[in-house]
C-alpha cells in the first residue's frame, strides 16, 4: 500500500490541484470537504472542519483506514471581502474558524500521531498572513494568525527533536473562487493575469512538500510581495498604496 495525503477543502481550487498532483505521483489520496458528494476518483469524507466530534469521529475512520497516511494538508479556507466596519462580527468569527480555529485543532491531533513515524501537517496560509490589505480583515487575521501558529509550533518540534513536522505555505494569488475576481472587493478583472493556476501552484508545493521544505512560498506573485514587504524599507507602506491603487481599477 503506497503513502497517503489528506487534503481538506479538496473540491475545488488549490486542494482539488493538490489532490490530482499528489495521485500522478503515486499516492492515496484522502480528501475531505462539505459537499455530499464527490465525483472524482480519491477517497473522500464529508466534513465541515469546524465540527470537533465529527472531526474525531472522521480522523479516527481515516487513522484505522489508513496507517500509511503521511501528510495532512489544511486547505479549507473561506473569504468575506468587504471594510471591516460593514461587515458583522459573526462573519469574522466564521472566517477565523474555517481558516484559523479547525487548523489548529486538527494540527493538533495530527501531530500527535504523528510523531510517532514522521508525518507532517501542512497548513495553506497565504501572503495575506504577512501582508495586510484592505477590505479582507478578518482573512488577513486568520492567515496571520496561522503563520505564527505554525512557525512557533515548528520552534517546539525542532526543539524536541520530534518525528512529526509542520510545513507553511504561503501563496500569493491563486486563480480560485476565494479571489472573488471582478467584484466589488475581490481581485480586479484587470489583475486576474498576475493570478496563478492553481495546478501550478500545487505542483511549486507538493514539490517543496516532498523535499521536507519547512515554508513553502509558491506562485511568482506570492514570491515578489513577501520579498518586497519584508526586505524593502517602503515595504509597510507599499501594501497600503497597492491596496489604493486597486480600489481604482475596480
Amino acid at each position: 500500500m503506497s503513502e497517503a495525503v489528506a487534503i481538506t477543502g479538496v473540491l475545488g481550487g488549490i486542494g482539488l490541484a493538490l489532490a490530482r498532483e499528489f495521485q500522478s505521483r503515486g499516492y492515496q489520496v484522502i480528501g475531505l470537504d462539505l459537499r455530499e458528494e464527490c465525483e472524482h476518483e480519491f477517497a473522500y469524507f464529508q466534513l465541515d472542519v469546524t465540527d470537533r466530534v465529527e472531526c474525531e469521529k472522521t480522523f479516527q475512520q481515516i487513522r484505522t483506514h489508513y496507517p500509511k497516511l503521511r501528510y495532512w494538508i489544511n486547505n479549507a479556507g473561506i473569504a468575506h471581502l468587504a471594510p471591516f466596519l460593514d461587515s458583522s462580527v459573526e462573519s469574522f468569527d466564521k472566517v477565523m474558524a474555517v481558516n484559523f480555529t479547525a487548523a489548529v485543532f486538527s494540527t493538533h491531533y495530527w501531530l500527535t500521531h504523528f510523531k510517532a513515524y514522521g508525518g507532517v501537517v501542512v497548513n495553506i496560509s497565504s501572503a495575506a498572513g504577512f501582508i495586510p490589505n484592505g477590505d479582507m480583515s478578518s482573512y488577513v487575521a486568520s492567515k496571520h494568525a496561522l503563520v505564527g501558529f505554525t512557525r512557533a509550533v515548528q520552534m517546539e518540534l525542532d526543539f524536541q527533536q520530534s518525528l512529526a513536522s509542520t510545513c507553511l505555505v504561503t501563496p500569493g494569488f491563486v486563480k480560485t473562487e476565494i479571489m472573488q475576481v471582478g467584484s466589488k472587493y475581490g481581485l480586479p478583472t484587470k489583475l486576474s493575469s498576475f493570478a496563478t493556476p492553481p495546478e501550478k501552484c500545487a505542483r511549486e508545493i507538493v514539490e517543496g512538500v516532498l523535499k521536507g521544505e519547512k515554508e513553502i512560498v509558491p506562485t511568482v506573485s506570492g514570491k515578489v510581495m513577501t520579498s518586497l514587504y519584508h526586505y524593502m524599507p517602503f515595504g509597510s507602506k507599499l501594501s497600503g498604496l497597492v491596496y489604493k491603487a486597486s480600489k481604482k481599477l475596480r
